[in-house]
């Protein structure tokens, strides 16, 4: 049992509380310490919850059920994160929230479910007709019956075009719209002049579409509905707020179906009449805007009228949630923080990764570990996923943390893709998770639910001690230890102020058997200063600078030179001027002979007139001389001739003086050094320099390897460093896999164990099966205890699951960038912690056919300060200005990368890691195929929808492995154009057509594979192994290119493109009309146009083979300038030229700093074509600010399995023996 401890003592406590104040004759049991135990583990939230629990009956319910209640939910407020604590909504939230359900409100005449004068074939199509009676198909046992076929090609076409669109978004969101429209009603709602001609019941059905005839079924799979949604018109235009009643039809019985219908909408207050014969149907009557009958409200009348058409039926769910959130007046913090005005989230410190608090059950990349790291220590995390850099894993790792920690996670997204993706990425695990992406399909949600009640046993392993996750994390640790003390020991500044790898490259090898190298090094400890070994790397450097300049070096040496010879020129005033020097030298000159006719007296005539003679000198160098003390006067007096010489280089002297006093103590004495060691350089003093700096980086480098020589071995051990973290990894991955499968196993028990097991079972076999919407309600309590992975639509989530706050500990959104703000809203109150992964720079929420409502400011206070969540488009925007966020940066999708190359620099400056080609394909990645005489007609492209088709048979043809396709056009218009002629070759060809059948129901794990046709608008989740763009665009029939880029040309219009072209995984073919460089685009509003331009341009680069057109398209996205290898240090340079001539003399083909993308290889080395061996050398790799874990690892394994071998050569290995480190290659080079 794993009841909390605290919660138990709560409820014991209660129990004698009970027992004390009660005032019957005989002390009540209320139950036993077993019931108070089950209680405290399985946490109920409301009465009925009690109802699962052993041992609990209805009297306790009925008598204690409250008070243990209130006990559990304080205990849970006080003990639970923040996301489950309740926060009163303010004056701004509510006004918000108000505002936002306006958006959601579709109570207008753009909703079809309310209104439909006409009959607009893309939405709807009549199946009235004298050649059968469409109601065969719904009432009673139900037929099928073919309602078209080319007999009749206009409603063939027309029923056509509206199965493509159903389909459509059967596949994209997973909402299965398509339904018989049967009777209807128009008139005016009772109470307010609102207009009404709508369905008054939904018939699911089942197409059946051959090239020549559809044939409709009804779908006994869903539900039949009544239209709820003329209900809530109703009631919002009466200011009623009653519950709905039960949408599900019960009586399709063909005798009694009408009198059903009325009666149903009659228990809502609305009263249809019938004022034609309710047996006789009709075709649909098309009104226009004037022609509308005139009703009186409450005149509603029924029409038998029968339509096929695109229903949404779950727009009304999100807005009662709304309703419910305003009512209570409470939501959670996460929904506060996003809804509030107060500023953005404040930054978090960076929290260090430990492996030990991480749990995946798919190795991850440092991105991915990032993201998980984060979500333990917040509640709101944003996670930014470009195209292709394994969002879907991330989320799966993710679930599977929290699931392996008894969190039950609920995963939200609108596109079907996205939902399906992560069902297919837990794999085995899948089958302990429920996906619904559509309400209505029973069959899906019972036949998941009937296998969940069936899973064999899963047999619990203990762990060993030599065999647990917690064993293995440790050692995990260990190992990137290592790696650290590696990059902190030789990759990090020392006291020395440099980065001792760096020593490596900036020193010659100094080879000391040979005699003469040694006593050269001896004469260096001799002639160089010890202080100067004392000196900062910087300091030494900037000697160096300063003294690599030949005019410094001459005018200091000239100066010190001067100042050992003629020292007491120092002692000379400093402003002389030319005539004070020229009186100097006239005065010198008398008083020189005075000198010498005193210094060859004798000795005692010398000592008689030795103090008139020094008087004399001390008067002459008065003016002269800073200060005449006994010095001067001595120096004057025996060596005039000194003076005499000294005194012309005077004004030279003077000059160089600012000079010399311009350098600091440090630099005069390394100048001195490099005086005294110019013999051993060739007496010259630049040399002297250099072998000065060489000499004490040596001495820096000897003490440092002496110190280090620990750390040092460990790079001999980083290859089975990294062998070992990836093997731990791997075996930790596994033993992870197999516990949260046992852990996931274990919690059915609250399905399979229920005192309610049978009620459940009978639920799930019953040949007439409750709406999911009711089994979840009324076994709520069991199936969030047992299933702890949900797959969900935002519509669904409010549909079937119940509006309380905390229902969920975890919640991730997925194309979060897609979803409307307010539709997110309902599905966070639910949840403890938020998720919101999507990408900024993907397409925006589409209000296409939602009749989504805009906020009009005016209509708010003056003084009311608006709500982001208010300005900003989509949930990732509003949740990127609050929450704390992380960017996933490692690309996998794209096999080459060229497929991914212009996204990452035109859309993501260049910061997602892409792998270099491990091979060059037989044909570029990228082919452009040029139309010459096509048309722009009709906003369609027939030439290039012909070519496309052509070219969709030649790849059927040719593909080698059933690669998968996708077609992408640029309008709506060219999708169809190109269906039809699809169609049309199917027709023709009958191998095509069973191709074609295949292909677009293709799946694999429950991931749609299949061949698709989508305008730009509506691939956002999807790739394909191949991808067939058509572009469109080309003159028209007057000869003239009409710039007109529609959508591309609005603000954000850019992102479209964005996700169109990272689609493909290994090929994408271009079809265009015109020469990309034709194209003006230097006055378009938006950069939508122009960066179309330069993808066209890159991809006809691309096709050419031309590598270095292609390079400067995209180095022109970016400021950061692709480092040449000009730029690099000197010293690097050396380093990596000195590699590459060894590289040469072996004979080895390589080619240097391949890719393009984020990781570049240093050399890759060649064998027949490809590329082998990829060399990487540390100095570049410790260049950036990554972690031993990510720089080391994470790099590495991504490269692999990619394809690489990689090879790492360490400076520090280059120095000491580059003769053994090149036979390392080529070891490694001929057992390839």
């Amino acid at each position: 049992m794993n009841e909390d401890k605290e919660l138990y003592d709560e409820l014991v406590k209660l129990r004698q509380h009970i027992k004390d104040t009660s005032t019957s004759e005989r002390t009540p049991a209320v139950c036993t310490d077993e019931v108070l135990s089950e209680i405290a583990n399985l946490v109920p939230v409301k009465l009925s919850d009690f109802e699962s629990i052993p041992g609990v009956g209805k009297a306790f319910i009925e008598n204690y059920g409250e008070q243990f209640l209130r006990v559990i939910n304080r205990h849970e407020r006080n003990t639970q994160g923040s996301g489950i604590r309740k926060v009163t909504i303010n004056k701004s939230v509510s006004t918000t929230l108000k505002e936002l359900e306006k958006k959601l409100v579709n109570i207008n005449k753009r909703n079809h479910l309310l209104y439909m004068p006409k009959l607009q074939s893309k939405y709807a199509v009549d199946l009235f007709s004298g050649n059968y009676d469409a109601r065969d198909i719904l009432l009673g046992t139900g037929k099928k019956i073919e309602v078209a076929n080319l007999k009749d090609e206009q409603k063939f076409k027309k029923i056509t075009s509206l199965l493509r669109s159903t389909n459509r978004l059967l596949r994209e969101k997973g909402q299965n719209n398509l339904f018989i429209a049967y009777p209807f009603v128009k008139g005016t709602l009772p109470g307010e002049n609102f207009d009404v001609r709508c369905p008054l019941a939904l018939f699911p059905v089942i197409e059946e579409r051959s090239p020549i005839s559809i044939k409709l079924s009804l779908d006994r799979s869903r539900d039949a509905l009544y239209n709820t949604t003329l209900i809530l018109a109703y009631q919002k235009t009466n200011g009623l707020n009653t519950p709905l009643p039960p949408e599900e039809i019960e009586d399709t019985s063909r005798e009694t179906f009408l009198e059903s219908i009325k009666t149903f909408y009659k228990n809502s207050d609305l009263e249809i009449q019938s004022e034609e014969s309710e047996n006789e149907m009709h075709a649909f009557t098309d009104y226009t805007a004037e022609s509308f009958p005139k009703f009186s409200p409450g005149d509603l009348f029924l029409e038998n009228s029968i339509v096929i058409g695109n229903f949404p039926i779950c727009s009304s769910s999100i807005q009662k949630d709304f309703q419910k959130i305003a009512e209570d007046g409470n939501i959670n913090t996460l929904l506060n923080d996003l809804l509030s005005t107060d500023d953005e989230a404040s930054a978090r410190n960076e929290t260090p990764i430990c492996e030990s608090a991480l749990h995946y059950i798919n190795e991850l990349n440092s991105s991915q570990e990032k993201v998980l790291n984060d979500l333990n220590t917040t509640d709101e995390l944003v996670v930014e996923g470009p195209p292709g850099t394994g969002k879907s894993q991330t989320i799966t790792s993710l679930i599977s943390q929290a699931a392996l920690g008894g969190k039950t996670v609920l995963m939200v997204s609108e596109k079907k893709t996205a939902l399906d993706v992560v069902y297919s990425r837990l794999g085995e695990l899948s089958k302990y998770a429920l996906i619904i992406d559509d309400v209505n399909n029973k069959n899906l949600f019972y036949s998941q639910m009937q296998k969940i009640v069936n899973i064999p046993e899963v047999k619990t392993k203990a762990p060993t001690t030599d065999s647990s996750e917690e064993k293995f994390s440790i050692e995990i640790d260990t190992q990137i230890s290592h790696l650290e003390k590696i990059a902190k020991t030789l990759y990090t500044k020392d006291d020395f102020g440099i980065e001792p790898y760096k020593l490596y490259l900036k020193c010659p090898r100094k080879d000391f058997s040979k005699t003469e190298q040694l006593q050269r090094e001896k004469a260096f400890n001799e002639t160089v200063n010890p202080l100067i070994l004392s000196m900062d790397y910087d300091t030494l450097v900037k000697c160096q600078e300063i003294f690599s300049n030949e005019e410094n070096v001459n005018r200091t040496n000239t100066f010190t030179q001067f100042d050992k010879t003629f020292p007491w020129l120092s002692k000379m005033n400093s402003t002389l001027t030319d005539f004070d020097t020229q009186h100097l030298e006239s005065q010198w000159q008398n008083l020189v002979m005075k000198i010498e006719e005193h210094n060859k007296k004798n000795f005692f005539a010398r000592l008689f007139e030795s103090g008139k003679i020094k008087k004399e000198i001390r008067e002459f160098a008065k003016p002269y001389f800073k200060e005449t003390n006994k010095e001067i006067v001595n120096l004057l007096m025996k060596k005039p001739s000194d003076f005499t010489e000294g005194q012309k280089h005077y004004t030279e002297y003077v000059s160089l003086k600012p000079h010399y006093d311009s350098l600091s103590e440090k630099e005069k004495l390394f100048f001195a050094s490099m005086q005294n060691s110019r013999h051993l350089c060739n007496n010259s003093l630049l040399e002297a320099a250099k072998e000065i700096v060489f000499f004490s980086l040596y001495k820096h480098l000897m003490d440092f390897e002496a110190t280090h020589r620990d750390s040092l071995l460990q790079i001999e051990n980083f290859p089975e460093t990294i062998r070992t973290i990836s093997n731990d990894i791997q075996k930790k991955t596994k033993l992870t896999r197999e516990h949260l499968e046992q852990v996931l196993y274990g919690n059915l028990s609250m399905l399979t164990q229920s005192k309610r097991k049978n009620d459940i079972l009978r639920a799930i076999d019953s040949k007439r099966k409750m709406s999911v919407n009711k089994f979840i309600s009324k076994f709520d309590f069991e199936l969030f205890k047992a299933i702890k992975i949900w797959l969900l639509t935002p519509e669904v989530v409010s549909e079937i699951i119940p509006l309380q706050i905390g229902v969920f500990d975890l919640l991730i959104f997925d194309e979060a960038s897609q979803l409307y703000v307010e539709k997110g809203l309902p599905s966070i109150l639910r949840a403890k912690k938020v998720v919101v992964a999507g990408d900024q720079k993907q397409l925006r929420p589409s209000s296409l056919g939602t009749g989504r409502i805009t906020i009009d400011e005016d209509s708010l206070d003056e003084d009311e300060e608006i709500s982001a969540a208010l300005e900003e488009e989509s949930l990732l925007d509003l949740a990127k200005y609050k929450y704390k966020d992380t960017l996933l940066n490692f690309h996998y999708r794209s096999r080459y990368e060229e497929l991914i190359a212009f996204s990452n620099y035109a859309f993501y400056n260049g910061k997602l890691y892409v792998s270099p080609n491990i091979t060059t394909p037989d044909t570029p990645p990228i082919e452009m195929h040029k139309m010459e005489k096509a048309v722009w007609e009709n906003r369609q492209n027939k030439a290039e929808a012909e070519y496309i088709v052509s070219l969709l048979k030649n790849i059927f043809a040719t593909r080698q492995n059933r690669e998968t396709i996708g077609i992408i056009t640029f309008n709506t218009n060219q999708r169809d154009l190109i269906d039809d002629l699809i169609d049309k070759e199917c027709l023709q060809d009958e191998e095509f057509d069973k191709l074609i059948r295949e292909e677009t129901v293709r799946t694999k794990d429950g991931e749609d594979i299949g061949l698709f046709v989508k305008n730009i608008e509506n691939v956002q989740g999807d790739e394909r192994d191949i991808i067939i763009f058509s572009i469109g665009y080309a003159k028209n029939e007057s000869g003239k290119f009409i710039q007109n880029f529609g959508w591309l040309n609005q603000s954000g219009g850019e992102n479209r493109l964005n996700v169109a072209i990272s689609r493909a995984k290994q090929k994408v073919h271009v079809v265009v009309s015109f020469d990309p460089s034709t194209l003006n685009v230097d006055n378009t509003k938006n950069p939508g146009p122009a960066i179309l331009k330069k993808y066209l341009e890159y991809a006809d680069a691309v096709s050419s083979k031309n590598t270095d057109k292609a390079k400067q398209i995209l180095l022109s996205f970016t400021d950061n300038e692709e480092k040449s290898e000009k730029e690099n240090a000197e010293s690097e340079q050396l380093y990596m030229d000195s590699i590459s001539n060894a590289l040469k003399e072996e004979g080895i083909e390589f080619d240097r700093n391949v890719g393009i993308g984020g990781y570049t290889i240093d050399f890759a080395i060649k064998k027949d074509r490809k590329y082998v061996l990829g060399l990487e050398c540390d100095s570049r790799l410790y260049k950036n600010a990554a972690s031993p874990r990510d720089r080391d690892y994470h790099r590495q394994k991504y490269l692999e399995n990619r394809g690489w071998k990689l090879h790492r050569i360490w400076a520090s290995s280059w120095w000491k023996n580059p003769d053994a480190e090149i036979q390392k290659i080529t070891d490694i080079f001929d057992a390839l």
